[in-house]
């Protein structure tokens, strides 16, 4: 099986591109659901009629730059699986004070699956079909991407080990062929938080490659190969979703009766005129496998240690322009536990890997070898090469999950005071 990560783990022994920078206005936003009230996390922002976009954090906040020239008539789409898509006039955003965010409230709308649908739609045709029209769907060159990736490793619920952010350039190759996807890191910055009560020291090896590598429409399929998937995983038609104002077929699946072990269950959103896969997400089948899943994704551990994997998800969205699918999004969130052999006390870790594209670049893009992201590479290793004070300027990023309000504030006044001078 394709490794989707790795996790480097170790016994704490001690303890001792973008071409220029270019003007940007700031649209600051909070997205909740307008009948419960609840932020909700992974929505698609995009201003329309661009490539430029972002989705929310976990708190439902979003930041997204565009350049200085927008019209203040231009459109922001806002959209979600299962949600109306919002739009609003970028003056929406600009008229606000500088310590306020713009509240958008998401209508949630069903879409009820005729019963004639269901009879006469088989999810394995749609699978089968979703595949067969990847190179119409998708870009037959390849593409120049710029994205912000961020990974992040956490002890328990509220400790963060290590937070590293980067600003990448990726090569997209194309999806009618079988070069791989290529990125360079082109800014970051890292920090570790690591003190002598922490008895393992936890890296997570590969991010950034992994990132792409959970481009299944371009590698398929999740644990087995594209001609093996229909043996190894029964399908289903779960529904029908509206996604970014498109709707689409649900194709749930999941391991057959018997399966090879360290298969996946999830479903794809595959839009209903063109056929193509809009988004997937999976997780692992962990089911009296827990431990034994450990060497899935651990690759060095202590020997005094014993781990056991909770959780392993993932998610992967694409987004259309003008006619065709590009890769948007993606996610990786492993949760695993570790305890002293004969302890009866275990610690909880959980690594998040995510990579947001930002932009699209004009005319051909290389990734030069030299500067090519492998996947043996360790981020925390590599970031501080790429650090730079104004890391945070001009760059369309996923806002961390603490003291986010203040986060935005903090951003939106050093742009206002970048205007004035």
């Amino acid at each position: 099986m394709k490794r989707l990560l790795a996790i480097s783990i170790l016994l704490l022994a001690c303890w001792g591109a973008l071409g220029q920078t270019r003007d940007f206005l700031t649209l600051s936003g909070k997205v909740t659901d307008s009948q419960t009230g609840e932020a909700l996390a992974f929505v698609s922002v995009n201003l329309k009629g661009t490539n430029i976009s972002i989705v929310t954090n976990s708190e439902g906040v979003f930041s997204l730059k565009v350049p200085e020239t927008t019209g203040a008539d231009a459109r922001v789409s806002i959209s979600s699986i299962g949600y109306l898509t919002a739009e609003y006039a970028v003056n929406d955003f600009l008229q606000l004070p500088e310590d306020r965010m713009l509240s958008v409230h998401l209508l949630p709308v069903v879409m009820r699956l005729d019963p004639a649908v269901v009879r006469s739609v088989d999810p394995k045709v749609l699978f089968s079909t979703a595949y067969a029209r990847v190179r119409w769907n998708y870009p037959s060159k390849a593409v120049g991407m710029t994205a912000f990736y961020r990974e992040m490793i956490r002890k328990g619920t509220a400790k963060y080990l290590v937070l590293n952010e980067a600003v990448v350039d990726i090569e997209k190759a194309s999806y009618s062929g079988y070069a791989n996807d290529k990125a360079a890191i082109y800014k970051g910055r890292g920090s570790i938080n690591y003190d002598v009560t922490d008895t393992l020291f936890v890296q997570f090896q590969g991010g950034i490659t992994a990132a792409l590598d959970l481009d299944m429409v371009k590698s398929p399929f999740v644990g087995t190969t594209l001609q093996a998937a229909t043996h190894f995983y029964d399908f289903s038609l779960d529904g029908i979703e509206t996604l970014d104002g498109k709707t689409c077929y649900v194709v749930g699946f999941r391991p057959k009766e018997g399966a090879q072990p360290f298969l996946f269950i999830g479903k794809m959103f595959i839009e209903t005129e063109s056929f193509a896969i809009a988004r997937m997400e999976f997780s692992m089948d962990l089911k009296g496998r827990e431990e034994a899943a450990a060497g899935e994704f651990i690759i060095r551990r202590p020997a005094d240690r014993r781990f056991t994997v909770e959780h392993a998800d993932y998610s992967v969205n694409f987004k259309e322009y003008d006619g065709l699918w590009y890769f948007e999004y993606s996610r990786v969130d492993i949760n695993f536990t570790a305890r002293k052999r004969r302890s009866l006390f275990r610690t909880s870790y959980t690594v998040t890997g995510e990579m947001a594209v930002t932009d699209h670049k004009k005319g051909e893009f290389k990734v030069e070898s030299d500067e090519r992201v492998r996947m043996r590479d360790i981020l925390s290793n590599r970031v501080a090469a790429f650090t730079d004070e104004d890391f945070w300027e001009g760059y369309n990023v996923i806002e961390p999950d603490q003291s986010i309000d203040q986060a935005i504030r903090r951003i939106i006044r050093q742009l206002r005071r970048r205007e004035e001078n």
